[in-house]
């Protein structure tokens, strides 16, 4: 009986120490809590938070809005951060999964923030979902970091109204992204206080390249030019996620007006035609800034300065509008850099080099 229970243990040992194994030395860099032994028990945090932890207390509290938002804010008292994070989710699914299918949470996400090595107590994060049960998992999981800010929002009836298994439904995208560019400025405006720097970054995104925020800042403040700028996305099989980003190729006739019944021929001729990232930055090294037309959201840095001139996501395909129509092309990231270029400060670039975002495997 004893022999028994000792092989029953030590089968146990056994089955233990390969999914120890299993989860903390992946052989991919993923997005899952579980990276290191001592943060799968329980010990310490997967990233760790190197910068000294700020001296003053956060005060909280939690309005509703005139318009019906449910805001809640924790802030030191002397906050004066000088980058904002912003991201929107809809609900926990927008966490999503990695190639594993494990769920992640808003845990993950600050772990993901923690991974940029910014000292945070210089930052400001705004989040808006339309979920009340996220709304309390988000308040409670950013408790973790110590932004000067953090503000969380809730709009339970302004959701993009497609599921998020859907959400690349070429049938639903226009109205999709439509609605998504009116959420990013919503929370973009709210957000916004005398920050210099704004970062977008979805909530799906699990990795980033080493320095690449430092990098995007450093390009914006050596740079009067530089006002918007992207990164490559990729997924593990898959070079180039995010096709929203792109520079117009050797085709005159698609700067110049665009007749009505041109415009199904145009958009094909664009997308025939652009250039993608992937050939854009090939053969750049890591300082290189490379001149693009329009961005994507996975992550995208955009000067403040520029939301403060009216800069926006257009909520419509804004090239080619006239009074009477919206344009063909150019809804909300796509559009972006289409105002921003009327600024001195509005060009719009992507990274060169190894500098890159990864994407969930799923979605």
């Amino acid at each position: 009986m004893a022999r028994s229970l000792v092989r029953l243990g030590a089968l146990f040992a056994f089955l233990f120490l390969i999914w120890i194994i299993s989860y903390t030395f992946e052989p991919r860099k993923t997005a899952y809590s579980c990276r290191t032994f001592w943060y799968c028990i329980g010990v310490s945090d997967r990233h760790g938070y190197a910068h000294p932890l700020p001296s003053t207390l956060s005060l909280e509290s939690e309005v509703t809005l005139r318009d019906g938002t449910v805001r809640y804010r924790r802030a030191t008292q002397d906050a004066n951060p000088e980058l904002l994070f912003l991201a929107l989710i809809q609900g926990w699914q927008s966490w999503s999964s990695d190639f594993r299918s494990t769920q992640r949470t808003a845990n993950d996400f600050m772990d993901l923030l923690a991974s940029t090595k910014l000292d945070l107590t210089k930052a400001a994060l705004a989040i808006m979902t339309a979920s009340a049960d996220e709304y309390e998992r988000t308040m409670k999981a950013t408790a973790r970091l110590p932004f000067a800010r953090t503000d969380v929002y809730l709009r339970e009836d302004e959701d993009l109204g497609v599921k998020y298994e859907d959400r690349h439904d070429p049938r639903v995208q226009l109205a999709r992204r439509a609605n998504l560019a009116l959420l990013r400025n919503y929370l973009m405006l709210r957000g916004l206080q005398d920050e210099q720097h704004i970062i977008w970054l979805d909530a799906d995104v699990v990795e980033l390249s080493e320095n690449i925020i430092q990098t995007m800042i450093s390009h914006s403040e050596s740079n009067r030019d530089v006002g918007i700028i992207t990164a490559i996305c990729h997924q593990n099989e898959m070079a180039n996620y995010d096709k929203n980003a792109w520079k117009i190729g050797d085709t005159p006739e698609l700067l110049r007006p665009v007749a009505d019944g041109d415009r199904d021929s145009a958009s094909a001729e664009l997308v025939a035609t652009r250039l993608m990232l992937p050939e854009l930055i090939n053969g750049t090294d890591d300082s290189a800034l490379v001149a693009i037309d329009s961005v994507g959201g996975t992550l995208l840095y955009v000067r403040a300065e520029l939301v403060r001139k009216g800069v926006s996501f257009p909520p419509f395909n804004i090239v080619g509008t006239s009074w009477s129509q919206a344009g063909w092309i150019g809804v909300e990231t796509e559009g972006i850099c289409y105002i921003a270029k009327a600024l001195r400060s509005g060009g719009c670039y992507v990274l060169g080099g190894k500098h890159h975002v990864r994407h969930i495997d799923w979605g």
